[in-house]
């Protein structure tokens, strides 16, 4: 057994209230020894959280940092003959191994990932990282960060519908006779076999649709007969105020940007680049002064770090561009002259 499997069983008996008190030694024991190791646990203890769908107050109540100076109390306090007894969780109907499966099955670490599971639904959860995954019906999904999907475990028995929250790139599998169905708070977007993306980050409750192949019908939860349609290279925008869909063609060819890491620039103006930069890659870049929001840039970055691109625009627009703690500043002269 690795160490790693070692301690994910020793993390797993602990939750489950199963451990003896030498493996609680050595599970906190390990704990101190990393700041890691102790977010590990957290993590861990999370999973398990999520997994149930629902917060233990006795586990979710747990302080590490408590438990250890408890610990440590009750050793130096300790006889030869003196029984320790460092307080677990009260052990549930749950066993250890059902904790261990569980925390396998929902946790993926390093991946910015979260497969949640409950007997009625199972939630995709996109936080640091782009995630792709294919639903039941064989559908590709590109899930934006900060982004989650949720599916019926009855998905694609009688029906394919999925609840959205956030920004996600759909391949929908053709099935006429099962209309793949998008929820997104008041709208909905409904398919037969098309690719498209969908963005309901907005703070505001509007919904951007764009299409890239295929027909997809969107229209809101109350007025179905009121749908509006669209098709490849189609974009539609619902106001949720206005509760109406504004249907344009799309002219932004970086709205995928995001997925694809590609971006492409014609004669664009700095404030659209750096609004551009910010969604592609979740970052936060500002400008310092508005007279170098209108300079223009012509150029192609194809899978390209955030950092290599602001060297780029700073050596061909002569700007200044710091770093501090996650904001990038850009600062420079009006370019008209150049």
């Amino acid at each position: 057994m690795s160490n790693l499997d070692k301690h994910i069983e020793l993390i797993s008996k602990y939750l489950a209230g199963e451990a003896n008190q030498e493996e609680i030694q050595e599970l906190f024991s390990w704990i101190e020894l990393d700041v890691a190791n102790k977010k590990q646990f957290e993590d861990y203890k999370k999973a398990w959280e999520l997994s149930e769908n629902v917060v233990d107050d006795e586990v979710s109540a747990i302080d590490i940092d408590a438990e250890w100076s408890l610990f440590n109390k009750q050793i130096d306090s300790s006889t030869e003959a003196k029984i320790i007894s460092l307080k677990q969780p009260e052990k549930k109907n749950w066993s250890f191994v059902q904790i261990i499966s569980a925390i396998a099955a929902v946790f993926v670490i390093g991946f910015g990932v979260l497969y949640l599971f409950n007997p009625q639904s199972t939630e995709l959860v996109a936080e640091n990282n782009i995630v792709q995954s294919n639903l039941p019906d064989g559908s590709l999904i590109s899930l934006n960060t900060q982004s989650q999907l949720e599916y019926s475990k009855k998905f694609n028995k009688k029906n394919r519908t999925v609840e959205l929250k956030g920004e996600a790139f759909f391949k929908v599998e053709h099935n006429p006779e099962k209309p793949f169905i998008i929820n997104t708070g008041a709208l909905k977007i409904e398919v037969v076999g098309t690719t498209f993306n969908v963005n309901a980050k907005s703070q505001k409750g509007d919904v951007e649709v764009i299409v890239a192949s295929g027909v997809v019908r969107i229209y809101t939860k109350s007025d179905k007969s009121d749908s509006v349609m669209l098709y490849a290279g189609d974009k539609a925008v619902f106001n949720k105020n206005k509760k109406d869909i504004l249907k344009n063609i799309n002219e932004d060819v970086n709205y995928l940007s995001w997925k694809t890491k590609k971006l492409i620039f014609e004669k664009a103006e700095l404030q659209d680049i750096v609004k551009t930069l910010n969604k592609t890659y979740n970052a936060h870049i500002v400008l310092k002064n508005s007279s170098i929001k209108k300079c223009t840039l012509t150029n192609t970055f194809n899978e390209q770090s955030l950092e290599s691109i602001l060297l780029v625009l700073e050596a061909t627009l002569e700007l200044k561009i710091k770093k501090k703690g996650m904001v990038y500043e850009i600062s420079g002269t009006a370019c008209e002259n150049r």
